[in-house]
Formats: structure tokens, sequence, C-alpha cells
């Protein structure tokens, strides 16, 4: 009847709209059954033939829950692929597939009787043991998988490949008396396995729950971020104070949370460094630096810029890091001198032979590395003579108190003497205002970063702040201020002693950029 009081223009648009309604939901069901389907198919999957399948694993465990109540035993173990996140990025999907496959055959022959094995999700294995919840028979079981698992694995021609695991275990009753009980504290034993450095398994206790469960949520909030792509590197500029020139940025990597906010490092980190994926933020931050300094160099070709990303203690820890690094370099054609590599700690350089390693086959292949935070005390200055570094990066603590660093400032003369002769380049964090700016030239710090410039900011910001030129206004403020100073005769000068002294005294612009990574 509605139609009857309609023109036809109206009735034509409803009609339409309605068409487009029916539509929509069709293609609605569609992709709901073909998400339906595919995870019926995930659940009834069989990695290999010994094995069975997600589904048929979870029935199984019920129904044995259900057959002897309280008077039986059984355990379930989990076991989860330390990186497999990275090993994925580094050497493909259909080479990982068949690892897996390995991985489940390897964990097959060491299986004891009355046992059963499922691919449980992607990487990680779920195994059930009827009748069984001894604690010394699983410990033994884990630890020879833990073995067994770490040997290398020959996959693809020429090239091996070896892993960690990280397990869990539960056993019913005591760690839960319903299938959902026993999984929910199996993924939180795997996850303190994860979270203490991985390579290693945990056995459930009463206490876990109340001690962990909080950090787990997190734990799998940060898997997920990752999953997701939700991570990205801000960029936060470095200048030339010298010259007055862009000279390139360092990289920092942030969290950005959907529907707006961001995570600082600092919140999550820690948790990277426990799981082991802080090797996955190290290779996924250098690939992501390389293709946004290509995507800028071919935007403003006249500008050459040099990019710098931080490393942690525990990176370089990691006996593949460098070669993992040089592969990504080599893979995208990239300029190893166009990039810095930061370390926050540089006297583990000197205490561990396998960072050493790192940052040597790093710096023969072309990367330059730099000492970040940077600390001037006489210890420190002797200290960094010895150690393999290309760049100084000063700490905040040099310029927080620019009235009160006579002692400092003498400690620095040395060092700058050092990197003149050394072809090593110095660069001041934190300068936030043109005094401070100008004070730092002064000690003949020709480089340097800070808020007065920037806040890190995104790649697209980055982007328009270089096309704009915004970075004029404060060194035009840097200007204005020095000529302000000299006219009125308040310029800062750089505390020497005279001719008479012991001390020798530069007057020359003494970090010159390594020729090597000195602009064009």
């Amino acid at each position: 009847m509605i139609f009857l009081k309609m023109d036809d223009g109206s009735a034509i648009l409803l009609s339409v709209i309605i068409l487009l309604v029916i539509i929509a939901l069709s293609v609605g069901c569609y992709f709901l059954i073909k998400r339906n389907l595919r995870k019926e198919k995930e659940a009834n999957a069989i990695i290999v033939d010994e094995a069975i399948s997600k589904k048929q694993m979870e029935t199984s465990i019920r129904h044995y829950i259900k057959k002897v109540k309280q008077f039986g035993a059984l355990s379930l173990l989990y076991v989860d692929i330390d990186g497999f996140t990275e090993l994925n990025n580094v050497f493909g999907k259909e080479t990982c597939d068949e690892l897996l496959k390995e991985v489940a055959r390897r964990i097959i022959r060491k299986m004891p009787y009355k046992t059963s094995i499922c691919q449980y999700d992607g990487d990680e294995f779920l195994i059930f043991i009827k009748d069984e919840d001894n604690k010394k028979n699983l410990s033994s079981f884990a630890t020879s998988l833990i073995d067994v698992l770490s040997n290398p694995y020959q996959i693809i021609n020429d090239e091996s490949i070896s892993i960690t695991v990280s397990i869990g275990m539960v056993s019913y009753p005591q760690a839960g008396s319903t299938y959902e009980e026993l999984i929910g504290n199996l993924e939180l034993t795997t996850y303190v396995s994860k979270r203490n450095g991985g390579d290693r398994f945990t056995d459930y206790y009463a206490s876990i729950k109340s001690e962990e469960t909080d950090n787990m949520l997190y734990y799998k909030e940060v898997k997920n971020a990752i999953k997701n792509g939700e991570f990205d590197l801000f960029y936060q500029p470095i200048f030339d104070l010298k010259e007055r020139v862009l000279f390139g940025c360092e990289c920092l990597m942030r969290w950005l949370i959907p529907g707006g906010g961001m995570r600082n490092p600092n919140e999550f980190l820690n948790i990277l460094e426990q799981s082991g994926d802080i090797k996955w933020v190290g290779t996924w931050g250098l690939e992501k630096m390389i293709k946004t300094h290509d995507k800028l160099q071919e935007e403003f070709p006249t500008i050459p810029l040099k990019f710098s990303l931080n490393l942690s203690t525990k990176q370089l820890l990691d006996p593949n890091l460098a070669n993992d690094f040089i592969d990504i370099a080599k893979k995208n054609n990239a300029k190893p001198e166009n990039y810095m590599l930061e370390i926050t700690d540089f006297r583990t350089l000197e205490r561990i032979a396998g960072v050493r390693t790192n940052i040597h086959k790093l710096r023969d292949f072309g990367f330059n590395v730099a000492v970040d935070g940077f600390d001037i005390d006489g210890q420190s200055v002797e200290e960094i003579k010895r150690s393999p570094v290309d760049v100084i990066k000063l700490g905040r603590s040099f310029v927080k108190d620019i009235d009160n660093n006579f002692n400092k400032e003498k400690n620095l003369e040395i060092l700058a003497k050092f990197a003149f002769d050394n072809n090593k380049m110095i660069i001041s964090e934190g300068i936030e205002t043109p005094e401070v700016a100008s004070y730092v030239k002064e000690n003949e710090v020709m480089f340097g970063q800070g808020y007065l410039f920037s806040k890190p900011i995104s790649e697209e910001e980055f982007s328009e702040y270089i096309a704009t030129r915004r970075y004029l206004t404060p060194l035009n403020e840097i200007a204005q201020y020095e000529d302000e100073a000299k006219l009125n005769g308040t310029l800062k000068k750089k505390k020497t002693s005279d001719s008479s002294s012991n001390t020798v005294t530069v007057s020359t612009t003494t970090n010159q950029l390594p020729s090597d990574i000195k602009p064009e």
C-alpha cells in the first residue's frame, strides 16, 4: 500500500535502498559463512599423519575428564616456538610450514605411551598425556623436548634453522577440573616461560594465577598489537648546528592504540624483551627505517638524510643480530653508511664477547655505531676511547644545568679533541631552547636534537616538516638569540684555561662527520 502513496521517483529510490540492504546482508552472510568454514577447517586440520585435529583434541580431553572424574590423572603440555613471527618474515611461510611439520615429528618421536598431539594455534602444539601427573616424569619429558627441538633444522638448501621453545605444563585436577580451567592455566604457564626468556618449561603452581594473570593479559595485548600492525616508527630530527641544515633523524618505536592514543617504549619494551619479540622489533624496525629513508630520499633528493635506530643490550646479545641486519640491508639494497645503530650501555661492549662480535660485524659492513645517552665524566671519556663507536650522543644531563657544567666542560674538551683526532662525531640530545643550542655549539658540539626542533613525529608529519621547511624557525631563533647575546655581551662562553694551562683548548670544530657519512 505504501507504494500507492508514492510518486514513481520515491518508489524507485525505496526499491534501490531495499535492494542495497539485501545485497549487503547477502555479502555479510557470505563472509560469515566463509569465516566459519575456515575456522572449522583449521579446527580439523592435521599437520602430520600421527597428529590429531584441534577439534578432536578438545573432544578427547573433555571426554576423558568426564570419564575419570576426580579419580583419574592427565597432563597437558603446550609447546610454543620462540620468535616464530620473525622466522616467517625471514624464511617465508612455505619454509616455516615445513619447519612446523618437522617440529611435530620430533615431538611425536619423544612422546610416551597414551599421548596425543595437535597443532593448537599456528606455531603452537598441545600435547595430551593420559594417566600421568608425576612431576619428575613430566619435567624429564619437557627437558627432552627442549633439547631435541633445539637441534638445527635443514629445511632449505645450504642453510639450517635453529629454534628454541617455551613450554607450559598443567595436570588434572591440581590445575583445574574442567577443560577451560586447564587451558587457561596452560596459557599462563607458557607465558611465564616466554616472559623468562624462552627455551625453558614452567609447571603450574598454586599462586601463578594471582601473580601472573595481569601480566599475561598485557603480554597478549602486545602480541596482538604486533599481529595487527599497531607498532610504528616516529622520527625526531637531528641538525647540523654549524651549517644550519637538517642532518637526519632518530627513529623511535611507538605503539599506536586503535581509536587514538599512543604508548611509549618504556610501557612495553620490557614485555618485548621478556617474550623474545625484541628480536622482531630490531629486524622490523631496521626494515621500516630503510623503507622510510628511501621514500624520503626519493621525495627530497637534495637533502642527504642519515637515520638512527636504537638497539637494546638484549638485542645485541642475539648471536644472529649482525647477520640478520646485514641480510635485511642487502635485501633492500640499502647503503649502510646512511644508518646509525644506537647503543645505550656501551660498557657491555667491553664485557661481552658476543656483543663485541655483533658490533664489529655491523661496522665492518658499513653501519655506523653510536653510543646513546653518554654521560660525561673522566672514567667514561677514557672508556669510550677504547670502544668501537663512530658517534657519541651526549645524554640530557649535559644540558640540564649549563650554569654548573665546569667539570663536564673540561671532560668534553678532552672528548672533543679525541673525536676530532679519530674522525668521530658528537651529538647533543635534549636541546629545548636557543640558549642551550648556542651553548653546545660553544662547546664544539655541532650536531643536536631536541624539542626545540621537534618532538618525535610520524612519517607523514616528518615529510611535511621537511617539505614546509618548518625547521627554519628554530634555526632562526638560535641565530637571533646569538646575535642578541653578542650585542648585549651575554653570550655564554666556554670556560677554558689560558695558554699557560696544561689543558688543551680546542678552537676548531672538533666533531667533523666521519668521512663515510659526511653530507654531500
